[in-house]
């Protein structure tokens, strides 16, 4: 039985990359390659989208991008709630059954919701030191964007799932700011019926060099169909492609 599952599974995949590969074609990203991060609530809200399958599922169909945009054909996954976390690569060899072995077990879900924790490990994760706080006056931190700090050569390309608001939301848009000058797009998926008036503040924030984060909701991610996620989830990620070559953010 779990060998029909796993095959099924391993088919289900492989389906999904078609569907990216059509949505990809779409846009004109068929040949655009980019470094892929999943970012995942684990706040005790989150608790039903867990032992549903939906996460497991969410982390599939972003595999089914990265499958496309990355050359190892990987998507690295990071989680947030109070505190951050790394966990790792998922990928075609450790897919199946990823939440309930690597997650699950090995992170408990926690009593809030903190973005800047874990868009500030992802940005440190990528661009090594680039974003840097300088102290001044009275031991207050302003912060900067560092230009000498090693570089990936693909874009990167987040998608960040959350079903509610943050208790950090200043913090948050101001790493939201200081990514605008590297070469992040975040983008954020509203699960649920939350109002996520602070997201929707993010996708039109002030003060950037160029527009790096869009926003979109899903009522119910089991409901919406693989092709139209796939749209969605692109939907302005080209243009950030295009305003960060000319601003020469990425090569």
């Amino acid at each position: 039985m779990s060998i029909d599952l796993r095959k099924k599974a391993e088919e289900n995949l492989i389906s999904l990359s078609k569907t990216a590969t059509i949505s990809l074609g779409k846009k004109g990203l068929g040949n655009q390659r980019a470094r892929v991060a999943l970012a995942l609530d684990i706040s005790g809200s989150m608790t039903g989208l867990f032992s549903s399958g939906i996460v497991q599922a969410v982390c599939e169909r972003t595999l089914g991008l990265g499958m496309n945009f990355d050359d190892n054909g990987a998507a690295d996954v990071f989680l947030f709630g109070v505190g951050d976390y790394s966990v790792g690569e998922i990928g075609k060899e450790n897919f199946y059954e990823f939440v309930d072995r690597e997650i699950r077990p090995k992170y408990k879900l926690e009593n809030g919701t903190n973005y800047a924790g874990v868009m500030q490990r992802i940005a440190d994760y990528y661009y090594p030191g680039a974003l840097s706080v300088k102290k001044g006056l009275f031991g207050l931190g302003r912060a900067k964007v560092s230009v000498s700090a090693p570089r990936p050569e693909e874009p990167v390309y987040v998608i960040f799932v959350t079903d509610g608001n943050c208790f950090d939301g200043e913090r948050a848009a101001e790493i939201v700011r200081r990514t605008s000058r590297l070469g992040i797009f975040w983008q954020f998926v509203g699960v649920g019926k939350e109002n996520f008036q602070f997201l929707k503040k993010l996708d039109d924030l002030d003060g950037r060099l160029i527009d790096n984060a869009n926003f979109f909701q899903v009522n119910d991610l089991k409901k919406i169909s693989d092709e139209e996620l796939y749209d969605r989830l692109l939907g302005e990620f080209p243009d950030w492609l295009k305003a960060a070559k000319e601003n020469s953010l990425i090569k």
